[in-house]
């Protein structure tokens, strides 16, 4: 049996991926400094009530390929079998994301060349919620391990540091090279222990 189309929620992302479209592209013919979100809700023929009723700030608009990857993120790493590593776990996760890797590069091109307070802090963020979902996967896939809990945070935190960190290496690199290989490199390290 079919599961039933919901069109609120189809048209409601719908709306939402129209305004990233239209932020993205005028953050990067007139600066992200210059445009306002009037002049974006504007552009997307939408008010500034529904622009905020999908990106709580300006800067949200960058971060929304993170932010969108959050749900299914627990969703793919609740699939993969008890017997791969962890590593191999967020690896096999992260590989099978359906994403739009032109819009994932015009987002990193942006977040490197703006780089600021505020959109550090809302990185900061994004890492943190990256961090809970891999936190609760290794406290749950691990719950009979003696004092699980900090090595779920530890393992929460340094995986998703690893995978951010890949992600806007990239993107200060101007988006050359695969992914990818970034992110599995940057895994990798973590895997290794950083030895020298």
């Amino acid at each position: 049996m079919a599961m039933p189309v919901n069109l609120h929620q189809q048209r409601s992302q719908a709306t939402k991926d129209a305004l990233r479209r239209v932020a993205l592209a005028r953050f990067a013919k007139d600066g992200f400094a210059n445009v306002t979100v009037s002049q974006l809700a504007e552009e997307a023929g939408v008010t500034e009530r529904t622009f905020f009723r999908h990106f709580p700030t300006k800067e949200a608009v960058l971060f929304a390929d993170y932010e969108t990857h959050l749900e299914w993120l627990a969703e793919a790493l609740a699939r993969r079998p008890a017997s791969e590593s962890l590593s191999d776990a967020v690896m096999a996760s992260v590989a099978s994301f359906p994403h739009d890797l032109e819009v994932v590069r015009q987002a990193a091109l942006l977040r490197a060349s703006i780089i600021g307070e505020r959109v550090a802090g809302h990185l900061r963020v994004v890492q943190a919620s990256f961090a809970a979902v891999i936190t609760d996967f290794v406290r749950r896939r691990y719950a009979g391990v003696p004092d699980i809990e900090l090595t779920a945070e530890v393992a929460g935190a340094v995986l998703a540091a690893a995978l951010v960190v890949a992600v806007e290496n990239w993107g200060r690199g101007g988006c050359v090279g695969d992914l990818g290989e970034i992110v599995a490199e940057s895994v990798d390290l973590v895997r290794s222990g950083l030895n020298f």
